[in-house]
């Protein structure tokens, strides 16, 4: 093993190895532009645009200059490479053989319940686009963290209706989708900060909105234990062309993550079963090549020790269970 293949870096006094899957991580672009799009891309098998429409190498000699679908998709792309930086926390990527098509990554702001978790979204482009708002699917994990995000996929956004306009729950006004104003830009950031928010209880019932303090602190603790469940379920089963991505994520993210859970875990005492989430999570992060042991107490670490010894080390399956 030679300098080449492995490089030592320090993390707050912890020796960690990079391997392929760190720079892998490292080389994935906030936006960026793939050539097919993945199999399981939820509009993969929607109906092609006519072919002049959609190809499009950077938009070159193939692109109908005149269609306001390909001057609308490009203005988007070329606003989504600059709004996002490569340190965002918004991840595009697009395809230059099906530009109709998008999938995009959220990771939640620390702040709130969602802080480090990952949302992936796919989005499709109809031919009447920029008329009509874009098509949106949420990949839902086996949880139910906002009810704005649904398991069969939709997602409840004022901004993706036609509708000239919403009144928000409290008093509040947000447009709809603006044929000239509107773009997927706003939408993302839309998701982000208003369902993916730190109080995503304003998004329920008015009866609950008004509700006590302490049940809407319940309510976020509940929501960041399913998002904890939530990120067990993503490095078991990411999608089909953001594996490294997730993977090195939750690397790069797992000791924050521990330590606003511990923080968690003072303000609800007593709680079995965020602690056995936290356990679990460490055991997860351990074996998709974090050091965590440290976030343990001694007898924690031991039991590590001799779980490892029984099984031969941890697989994620094992691990989510």
């Amino acid at each position: 093993m030679d300098a080449t293949e492995y490089e030592e870096t320090y993390v707050e006094g912890i020796e960690e190895i990079e391997d392929d899957v760190d720079r892998r991580f490292k080389r994935f672009k906030s936006f960026r532009v793939l050539q097919y799009p993945p199999h399981d891309h939820q509009f993969r098998h929607k109906q092609r645009l006519c072919s002049w429409m959609l190809s499009a190498t950077r938009f070159g000699e193939h692109a109908n200059p005149r269609s306001s679908f390909s001057e609308k998709i490009k203005k988007d792309w070329e606003t989504l490479a600059a709004v996002f930086s490569d340190h965002s926390s918004i991840f595009v990527t697009t395809y230059e053989s099906r530009i109709d098509l998008m999938r995009v990554c959220i990771a939640g702001l620390e702040g709130t319940p969602y802080c480090y978790g990952l949302f992936f979204f796919d989005i499709f482009f109809p031919p009447e686009y920029p008329a009509k708002p874009p098509e949106i699917f949420y990949h839902a994990p086996d949880f139910d963290l906002s009810p704005c995000l649904h398991q069969d996929g939709r997602v409840s956004l004022n901004l993706l209706s036609l509708n000239q306009w919403y009144r928000f729950r409290l008093g509040g006004k947000q447009q709809s989708w603006n044929p000239e104003r509107s773009d997927i830009s706003r939408v993302l950031l839309s998701i982000q900060h208003l369902i993916l928010n730190d109080k995503p209880y304003l998004n329920e019932s008015i009866s609950f909105v008004y509700s006590s303090k302490e049940r809407s602190s319940k309510y976020n603790n509940e929501v960041f234990m399913s998002s904890c469940e939530a990120m067990l379920a993503m490095l078991r089963f990411s999608p089909g062309d953001c594996g490294d991505f997730v993977l090195g994520h939750f690397r790069k993210r797992a000791h924050r993550i521990l330590l606003i859970y511990k923080d968690q875990m003072l303000k609800h005492k007593g709680d079995n079963g965020m602690k056995q989430l936290f356990f679990k999570l460490v055991k997860v992060f351990e074996s998709n090549g974090a050091y965590c042991q440290h976030h343990c107490s001694k007898t924690e670490v031991e039991q590590l020790k001799k779980e490892r010894l029984n099984t031969g080390g941890f697989s994620m399956e094992e691990c989510s269970e």
